[in-house]
C-alpha cells in the first residue's frame, strides 16, 4: 500500500536520520521494532482510527 510506504519513508527520515545505530536496521521489520522499543510508534490507536488516518492522508496526497 502506498500510504504505508510513504509513512515508512517519512519515519526513516524523521526517526533514523540522526540515529547512531541506523546502520543496524537493515529491514523494515527491524526499523519498526526499534521505533516501538523506543516508544516512537503510536500503539494505542485502534484499527478504525488507523484506517481513518490513512484515508485522510490519502485524500490529501
Amino acid at each position: 500500500m502506498r500510504i504505508e510506504t510513504d509513512m515508512m519513508t517519512v519515519n526513516l527520515l524523521r526517526l533514523c536520520y540522526n540515529c547512531d545505530d541506523a546502520h543496524l536496521c537493515e529491514t523494515e521489520e527491524k526499523c519498526r521494532a526499534c521505533w516501538a522499543e523506543q516508544g516512537l510508534l503510536p500503539t494505542d490507536e485502534d484499527a478504525g482510527q488507523r484506517e481513518t488516518k490513512e484515508f485522510l492522508q490519502m485524500m490529501h496526497a
